[in-house]
This record gives structure tokens, C-alpha cells and sequence, in this order.
């Protein structure tokens, strides 16, 4: 299957997910309804490449928590999970999406498309987690670098505008990281899924890595806004 019908299937896979994780989430007594986007910002000038050409830096579908646990998604310094792999390497968000679906106590999950607002009911103590695919690149994704992000401030009032500088580009630890845009394994170029060279170290953030590629700022690739749209009433 070429990229191009991989993220045709991804997308339509996405859209029903979509749909689904929005009929699963209710604005519930005494909480606060938001939307999130998260958004796909680079041009094709944003990403260099050796031969002094650049290129897009797209991202991909992703997966999103909400909860007042952190970390619900990935654990910084430990080795990632088969399923955070499958997301970090090939963009294929629906095995984390089955796996948070199964955790109990969450407050909100599911997936989103990059540009398209999703919906949640949170309360004071919640955070927003979330992680996608930074497509030019063998296992690197964005998320939150402290765990997660605040919804409501120390007072409880809920947040509102761009909270992207709270965004981090990790590396998942999975696979060898080759130049970021003609690497032969990244997904664009790669023959099937799953293909490259792995490793098994433990995951980080690309600027901890240090792995002497070059890689676009955080705020050139992705933009997150998040606004509080409805508050619920407590019911006596």
C-alpha cells in the first residue's frame, strides 16, 4: 500500500474516530466543556534538508487524554510502549487509541485530526495529554513535556487561548533516527510499516537526544489552542 492510500485509510479510519470519541464525551454536572485544535502550521519552507531544499513537516491523526493523572500516554525515561511505537513511527494512532479506551477512570479520550476542533468536559484538576506524529522523522512525536496540560489555573478558572509553548518534540526511543525529511525508513519514503533500524532506549525529548540532526522549532510545526466554551451547573 503507498503512503498516499496508508493516510487516505488513516483519515477515513480517523474521521469515524472522531465522530465516535465526540458521542463520548458529555459535559458533566459542575464541569467545564472546552475545544482543543491542534493544528498543522509548517509550510513546505519549514523543514531544511541537506541539499538545501526544504520541505512540509506534516503531522499526523493523534490520540488524546484527558485525565488528572498524568502521563496516561507515555512516561518520559522509560522505553515506550509497542503501541506509542505504532503512533511515533508509522502514524498509525489506533492501537493508543484502543489502549486508552480501555483505561478506567479517565475523564475524556479519543482521537483528533490535526486542523479539526474536538470537544471534552473537564474539571478543576484535569490536564489535557495528547501525542502526534512528526511525519518526517523514523519515531518522533509532539506532546505535552510536563505530562500533561493544565486546564484550569491555580484559582480553578478555566484556561483559554495557545498553550503551545507547553509542547515538546520527543523521540520515542524505537527506531534509529535518520535526517529528519529523506530518511529511507521515515514514513513517507518507508516500503511498508515497521521498517528501519530499532533500538530500545528510553524515551526523551529530541533536544535531550542530541542526535545532531537539525529539526524545525516546535512552534513552526504545530499550534494548540485551547478554549472553555460552557460551564456545567453542580445539580443539588
Amino acid at each position: 500500500m503507498t503512503l498516499l492510500n496508508r493516510r487516505r485509510v488513516l483519515l477515513g479510519a480517523g474521521a469515524a474516530a472522531f465522530a465516535a470519541s465526540l458521542a463520548l464525551t458529555s459535559r458533566a454536572a459542575g464541569s467545564t466543556t472546552f475545544t482543543a485544535t491542534i493544528r498543522n502550521i509548517a509550510t513546505d519552507r519549514t523543514l531544511a534538508l541537506p541539499d538545501g531544499g526544504t520541505s512540509a513537516a506534516p503531522i499526523a491523526p493523534g490520540v488524546f487524554v484527558v485525565s488528572s493523572a498524568p502521563h496516561n500516554l507515555f512516561t518520559p525515561g522509560m522505553p515506550a510502549s509497542e503501541v506509542l511505537e505504532r503512533l511515533a513511527e508509522d502514524g498509525n494512532f489506533q492501537p493508543l487509541l484502543d489502549r486508552v479506551t480501555a483505561i478506567k477512570g479517565l475523564t475524556s479520550s479519543g482521537m483528533f485530526l490535526p486542523g479539526q476542533p474536538f470537544m471534552f468536559a473537564a474539571s478543576p484538576g484535569d490536564q489535557l495529554q495528547f501525542a502526534t506524529m512528526f511525519v518526517q522523522s523514523n519515531d518522533l512525536f509532539f506532546a505535552p513535556r510536563n505530562g500533561g496540560i493544565a486546564l484550569f489555573d491555580a484559582g480553578g478558572r478555566a484556561i483559554r487561548g495557545k498553550v503551545t509553548r507547553q509542547v515538546a518534540l520527543f523521540d520515542a526511543g524505537t527506531e534509529v533516527n535518520q535526517t529528519p525529511g529523506v530518511g529511507p525508513d521515515q514514513a513517507p519514503r518507508q516500503a511498508k510499516p515497521d521498517t528501519g533500524t530499532a533500538e530500545r532506549v528510553a524515551i526523551t525529548t529530541v533536544a535531550d537526544r542530541r542526535d545532531g540532526f537539525a529539526y524545525p522549532p516546535v512552534e513552526a510545526v504545530i499550534d494548540v489552542e485551547i478554549m472553555p466554551l460552557a460551564t456545567g451547573q453542580p445539580q443539588g
